[in-house]
């Protein structure tokens, strides 16, 4: 479940690389500064699956969709302390969040 959601924000994060032709997040990082798109004080080194989709033009669509944004707050309860978790569930619990991850991560490719 841990690998998953990074795999969420690695998508994330090389999609708005795409969007602002970057080839790593430093530079990126200083494009959505120069664009006032990312204030001064705040970064893209994060995990904040929220944060970085705020960033992409498909937020708000996202938002305006109750089915999408049903499937990002499944997704959403990912956290970078879930590696250093032994026991993040059930069998059924774990199948359904990686259910999630799947179509939020068709959903990012198709519109972001």
């Amino acid at each position: 479940m841990y690998i998953a959601g990074y795999a969420v924000e690695c998508l994330l994060k090389t999609k708005l690389m795409h969007i602002y032709n970057c080839r790593d997040l430093r530079s990126l990082e200083v494009e959505l500064q120069r664009r006032s798109v990312l204030p001064a004080h705040r970064t893209v080194f994060i995990h904040d699956l929220e944060e970085l989709l705020k960033l992409s033009p498909g937020y708000n669509r996202m938002r305006q969709s109750p089915r999408v944004w049903m499937l990002f707050k499944e997704v959403n309860r990912w956290m970078p302390a879930w590696r250093y978790e032994p026991n993040l569930g059930t069998e059924a619990e774990a199948s359904s969040f990686l259910n999630a991850i799947e179509r939020f991560m068709r959903w990012i490719d198709n519109n972001i």
